[in-house]
């Protein structure tokens, strides 16, 4: 399949490099007005996502070479998996601070999030699994239950950082891949209405996320307080029109707008590029997606199909959440645009997810006519 695999690279290349032209865009302003004691260079920000790029492109191609059927090692899973594991419990207790949250770890002046790592970790995990469990998938408790057990056991760590919203995106990968792998409707349902229900719970005892909620309701009525964020945000975007203000003219990353760089760089990428180039990103996303199916649905076994389908849903569920919160169709939470969004972490695990499915891209096959490569047992 060497169209879609250059697709998928083009497409990659093309995000990142968008990427780039935003976080530089966005993040001057940070460097000279916010740093007035340590003022740094207004390349800052863009050198250092450069540097995360190029180590992440360098994994990339490392996994693209790298084959995926080698991730049924035991040692070779269990070691990703393992450190992941570990990670995610040691921010807990010896995680920075920010923002009321505490997700980071800071290593010899460099933070890690271990959330982004767990993601590559679950999906390599569940794929493993669940291809070596076909014969059981459809039962219960031998079949269901234990990668279930991984996505709660995951997610639920990732709870603890008070973090809902990358939970959400791991819950809805992990349930995916378990469909995909043949476990009975019932179960997914039951799975579904009690993910919902504990996520309801986690809203309502949380004084924050109602007032977000709320403000996600009727923003204007709360646009001094919890919905200014989403009402500067649509500002950008009804600002920017059809063609937008250009490269570097959007004023809402003028601490209008909090997290320019960050979460709500799409924001500024629609006041700046306009309805055309926010069209033109949304496609990218899409292509990706619909390839990244067609990955799937050609690769030559189980295994291959669930690490392609995982690693594509787990980008694509954020971009989408992360564009359905800056446009108001989600309420506001705190999640990065996926190779957009100024962050080392999230950048190398995403492109990390890129090189594995490159290598099942490389492996595929066109199937014969009425023939079905990958099939759930009956």
């Amino acid at each position: 399949m060497r169209r879609e695999t250059h697709l998928l690279l083009v497409t990659v290349l093309l995000l990142n490099a968008v990427g780039l032209v935003l976080v530089f865009s966005a993040s001057p302003v940070y460097t000279t007005v916010t740093d007035r004691d340590a003022p740094r260079d207004m390349f800052h920000f863009l050198l250092r996502q450069l540097i995360y790029m190029t180590i992440g492109l360098a994994l990339m191609l490392a996994l693209a070479r790298f084959d995926y059927h080698r991730w049924s090692s035991r040692w070779m899973y269990g070691l990703v998996v393992a450190a992941s594991l570990i990670l995610l419990v040691a921010v807990l207790w010896l995680g920075v601070e920010i923002n009321n949250a505490r997700r980071w770890l800071l290593v010899f002046g460099i933070t890690i999030q271990p959330s982004e790592i767990a993601k590559f970790a679950l999906v390599i995990l569940l794929a493993v699994k669940l291809a070596g469990n076909q014969h059981d998938i459809r039962r219960f408790w031998r079949g269901f239950v234990p990668p279930m057990l991984c996505v709660l056991l995951f997610a639920g760590l990732v709870v603890l950082q008070r973090d809902l919203s990358t939970p959400t995106v791991i819950a809805c990968t992990g349930m995916l891949m378990v469909a995909i792998a043949g476990a009975r409707w019932p179960y997914l349902f039951i799975s579904v209405l009690s993910g919902g229900t504990a996520f309801g719970l986690l809203c309502w005892i949380s004084p924050a996320r109602v007032r977000r909620l709320t403000a996600f309701i009727d923003p204007w009525a709360y646009r001094f307080h919890e919905g200014m964020q989403l009402v500067q945000s649509l500002s950008g975007f009804a600002r920017g029109g059809l063609w937008g203000q250009g490269v570097g003219a959007g004023e809402q990353k003028l601490f209008y707008l909090h997290a320019a760089n960050n979460d709500f760089i799409f924001s500024v990428w629609g006041e700046e590029m306009g309805l055309a180039g926010t069209l033109f990103l949304v496609a990218l996303f899409a292509l990706f997606l619909v390839v990244g199916t067609r990955v799937a649905l050609c690769a030559p076994d189980m295994l291959g199909s669930l690490l392609a389908i995982g690693m594509v849903t787990m980008i694509t569920i954020q971009a989408g959440i992360n564009m359905g919160v800056t446009t108001g169709l989600l309420p506001t939470t705190g999640l990065p645009l996926p190779f957009i969004s100024a962050g080392g972490t999230a950048l190398i695990a995403n492109l990390a997810m890129v090189g594995v499915l490159l290598n099942v891209a490389q492996q595929a096959s066109e199937p014969e006519p009425g023939k079905r490569l990958v099939t759930a047992p009956a």
